[in-house]
């Protein structure tokens, strides 16, 4: 029989991911393949096991401990590219306490310098690449006492990892002391949509264990399948891969693609693997259905594909729709934070509802609620919330444990809501309605919502209705400055290459009689802009960062801080 943790039943006393997950199916008879890699090129490839990982965790972890002197709960900054060795170093971290702090391949050298004085890292592994970022910054990063390379000759006053591995024998056992299931594991960095990146800390069950609702539920994996998620493993949602995979005896893929996305290397690889779950962003699947790509994937149709899944914004409806048509295979949106597991989702047995976010996670408490922490009636709009229950004896435990402050101090954004102070409302920051059936619907983040002439507008409801429209690849909808009803709906829109080319003078009232029959006629765009693709700012992630655009509609000068 498979072994699954259920954390929607029970909050354990002790868990670790290493031993408890990682060992175990490394001695299991049921457990399939850990890692299929594959080098950008598809030239190179391998297969790892789930006692390959054991056995390297192990090592490293020794090597930390023994030979560098790091001590549980230092925190240790990793920037590198998708290789095995990324996810060797993270299970060592989390078999000896040290907290992992994951950082993606884009930032910059200011960007690694923020990192490490926030996070007060004391230890730094990364590539050739991101070694020599942070050496031009290293005076500057005071706690660091240590400097790994993986690969590549190694930088001045930088040691080999490789090198200094090999005197850890290939058997070796770590036996330190296995941290406390609430001790903090790993610190995220959130994108910084609308300031400086907040540090995101979570203990050893909040997402190595209460990610299996997302790995089993979600992606519905299990033993020998093979689940690609298109992330870097810089953000959290590659962590949600990682933890949900691996705790389900399920298989990662993983492509160390690092060039921009290409739609077309995508249906190549599901053509040529056996990749059985993929989960991709909006802006993937968006590339993905167009006209030339679906009649790719006609040609070159998947090896093994059996499930798909989105996640990190909302899906238009539209999208879903195209995807169907063209695979046979239905998208399953989901919603969850870097502050939380998949706390909605669409999943096995409940009808898909385009447009929805689906329903609550087995296990998860959460509701729309409206200022005052009073629960929503269905239909109407409120906050998007999760109940807490700050005594730690709930089943749900799958919410962080707060943003890490300058001073160490954690800020967790509850809300109080009623007589019992032990069961806060977590609020989320995004907004929405919950229907009869208990569906949740998207509306937007806080500060996204318009509010035209008294009416409340969600972008992305206008947004998903645009795409509904042949000549629309993807768009941005924010509020807009308007004399007489205070703000209006603004779109802006990028074209398919063929619609760009035509004469767009008439598209625009197109598009806007559009909208007027397949949404409420009072949200349609008063205002269209055609943009090229650059002109959107997105967030390293790739999110649409709404905020700026809207900070350009109504600035005093019109102009675009991009």
């Amino acid at each position: 029989m498979a072994h699954y943790y259920q954390p929607e039943l029970r909050r354990p006393d002790q868990f670790n991911f290493a031993t408890d997950v990682v060992d175990y199916w490394a001695s299991s008879k049921d457990a399939g393949l850990a890692m299929h890699w594959i080098s950008q090129d598809r030239q190179q490839e391998r297969k790892l096991s789930f006692g390959h990982f054991s056995r390297q965790s192990h090592r490293l972890a020794i090597l930390l401990r023994d030979k560098l002197g790091v001590k549980q709960g230092e925190k240790l900054l990793i920037i590198l590219p998708r290789v095995p060795e990324w996810w060797e170093i993270a299970t060592a971290c989390l078999r000896s306490g040290i907290i992992l702090c994951p950082a993606t391949t884009l930032l910059v050298d200011k960007d690694v310098e923020y990192r490490c004085n926030r996070s007060g890292a004391s230890v730094f592994i990364g590539d050739r690449v991101s070694v020599q970022k942070l050496i031009r910054v290293q005076t500057k990063c005071p706690t660091l006492k240590h400097i790994l390379q993986l690969g590549g000759q190694p930088l001045s006053g930088v040691q080999d990892l490789v090198k200094i591995l090999q005197s850890i024998a290939q058997d070796a056992t770590f036996s330190g002391k296995t941290p406390d299931v609430h001790a903090p594991s790993l610190i995220y960095f959130t994108s910084g949509t609308t300031a400086q990146p907040k540090m995101v800390q979570h203990n050893h069950i909040s997402y190595p264990l209460a990610h299996t609702i997302t790995g089993k539920h979600f992606h519905r994996l299990e033993p020998g399948q093979l689940a690609w998620v298109l992330t870097e493993q810089g953000w959290a949602k590659a962590a949600w891969a990682f933890f949900g995979a691996w705790n389900c005896g399920a298989g990662l893929f993983i492509h160390d693609d690092r060039g921009a996305f290409n739609p077309r290397v995508v249906l190549d690889v599901l053509h040529q693997y056996p990749i059985t779950t993929f989960c991709a962003p909006p802006t993937a699947y968006r590339q993905l259905v167009l006209d030339e790509m679906r009649q790719h994937y006609q040609r070159y149709p998947p090896k093994a594909l059996q499930h798909c899944t989105g996640a990190g914004e909302p899906l238009n409806p539209e999208v879903i729709r195209l995807w169907k048509e063209t695979s046979g295979l239905e998208i399953c949106d989901g919603y969850g934070q870097t502050e939380t597991i998949l706390v909605c989702g669409n999943f096995k047995g409940n009808p898909i509802r385009p447009g929805s976010m689906g329903k609550p996670s087995p296990g998860v408490p959460l509701h729309v609620v409206d200022e005052q922490g009073r629960e929503c009636t269905e239909g109407v709009e409120g906050d998007i919330a999760i109940k807490v229950d700050l005594s730690r004896s709930s089943d749900f435990f799958g919410v962080f444990d707060g943003y890490l402050g300058e001073n160490s101090e954690l800020d967790r954004r509850l809300r109080v809501a009623d007589e019992d102070s032990q069961r806060p409302w977590y609020l989320t920051g995004d907004r929405a309605t919950r229907d009869n059936d208990g569906y949740f619907w998207f509306v937007g983040r806080n500060d996204d919502v318009i509010n035209s002439a008294g009416y409340r507008i969600g972008p992305f409801e206008v947004e998903s209705t645009l795409k509904q429209h042949p000549a629309v690849v993807e768009s941005a909808v924010v509020s807009s400055p308007d004399p007489s009803r205070g703000e209006v709906v603004k779109a802006f829109v990028v074209l398919t290459p063929q619609a760009a080319k035509g004469d767009t003078s008439s598209l625009v009232k197109e598009l806007q009689d559009f909208c007027k029959e397949h949404a409420a006629p009072y949200k349609y765009p008063r205002k269209v802009q055609f943009v090229d693709p650059s002109f959107l700012p997105k967030t390293i992630s790739g999110k649409i960062q709404r905020k700026k655009l809207k900070e350009m509609e109504w600035s005093t000068d019109g102009k675009a801080k991009l």
